[in-house]
């Protein structure tokens, strides 16, 4: 359970911090072949994560920061008693 606290306290704190969240951007296929453009060669690109901005403003930042780093106080008594 407090490993769980950890990573989301985490997640929560560096996306305010940073202000910056984690976008899944789809791979693209190669193009086939015997198409008719033949100079544009088009090759295939891997499915990546890319940083994006969060856009967030100042209350959300707060919000993120505070619920965030909350959950880090918690995550650190629960482990400190045990559970």
């Amino acid at each position: 359970m407090s490993l769980v606290l950890i990573v989301v306290g985490a997640a929560l704190v560096s996306a305010a911090l940073f202000n910056k969240v984690p976008r899944y951007v789809p791979g693209r296929l190669p193009a086939p072949r015997g198409s008719a453009v033949a100079t544009a060669r088009r090759t295939a690109v891997p499915p990546r994560v890319r940083w994006a901005p969060a856009r967030l403003t100042e209350q959300g930042r707060a919000l993120l920061t505070t619920v965030g780093g909350s959950a880090l106080i918690v995550a650190f008594f629960l482990t400190l008693s045990g559970l």
